[in-house]
């Protein structure tokens, strides 16, 4: 049985997943076994609740299934199944239960993964948190063409160990980019696995980009588009609760703290993360023709407030 490490999460899969090939070196932090397999799935799951997203939540089961026929059920936070609906859709349904079906299985084992892009600096890991379309990945690929290593392009896992209390670790090895943004971080087809399942968005694999191992959390900035286009990109420091409030909706898969009943261990984690590294409000115009001046701008702060 083919074995790998994403998330900190040792993982046991029935079938090769080529996207984490190479995963398998990186250091386990959680060394209880994630089990991943294909089968076939029923519709539906007896649930007692629906989330806004459309995810079923049965007793330590949660279902989620796509247009496209893709499903996938997680269960007790052990178990990732999916069903690919037909064999055209086995490279996306991979994708899809490492991405969504992680996500969930994070959320069960009381991890708040976050909803962000997140690169190595000499003081540890940098992420930017933001919504979806908030151009995450593209800041990522503009880290990773600068030198930067990355931790992850959209969901970031942090764990607490005896030494750290918040330890970042590694993501799936991959880039969610438009067809643009993969031109302008000099991405070609020779780096593409699929088109993403959601969002038009193309995926790149890149594990030549990736840290190979987990670092302390060090920073936290929070990600707008500026209201002007033409304005000028801003970064300001920000108090603990502002971050906390901010955090609160830039966890991934936030929809589904309030009906796993972990609002309280949110609090308490959030406000030990907020209270013990910086934050900054990161303002800038959505004007692809100020990208790099935008870039230009925020490496800068990242380098001299946090190293290389």
């Amino acid at each position: 049985m083919p074995q790998y490490c994403v998330h900190g999460l040792l993982l046991n899969s029935g079938f090769d997943i080529p996207e984490l090939s190479a995963s398998q070196a990186q250091q386990v932090l959680d060394d209880t076994p994630v089990e991943m397999v294909m089968s076939d799935l029923p519709a539906s799951i007896d649930h007692h609740a629906v989330t806004r997203d459309g995810y079923l939540l049965g007793d330590n089961e949660i279902m989620i299934a796509l247009d496209n026929g893709i499903r996938c059920l997680i269960e007790a936070g052990r178990r990732v199944s999916i069903d690919p609906g037909g064999t055209h859709n086995e490279p996306a349904a991979r994708l899809f239960a490492l991405s969504a079906g992680l996500g969930c299985l994070l959320h069960q084992r009381n991890y708040l993964p976050l909803h962000c892009a997140a690169v190595e600096t000499a003081k540890g890991c940098v992420a930017f948190c933001g919504n979806a379309g908030d151009g995450k990945s593209t800041l990522a690929a503009s880290f990773q063409t600068a030198g930067f290593n990355l931790f992850s392009d959209d969901r970031l896992t942090v764990h607490a160990t005896a030494e750290h209390p918040y330890l970042a670790a590694p993501s799936i090895p991959a880039l969610h980019l438009y067809e643009q943004s993969g031109e302008m971080a000099g991405l070609g087809d020779d780096h593409l696995a699929v088109d993403s399942y959601r969002f038009g968005k193309h995926i790149h694999l890149v594990p030549q980009a990736y840290s190979q191992h987990p670092s302390p959390m060090a920073g936290l900035y929070f990600t707008d588009w500026h209201e002007d286009e033409t304005g000028e990109p801003a970064i300001t420091p920000m108090g603990q609760l502002n971050a906390m409030m901010r955090l609160r909706r830039d966890v991934s898969l936030t929809h589904l703290i309030e009906p796993l009943g972990r609002e309280q261990h949110f609090m308490t984690w959030a406000a030990g993360l907020c209270g013990s590294i910086p934050a900054f409000h990161l303002v800038r115009p959505r004007n692809k023709d100020r990208h790099e001046h935008c870039m230009s701008l925020i490496i800068s702060h990242v380098r001299d407030t946090f190293g290389t």
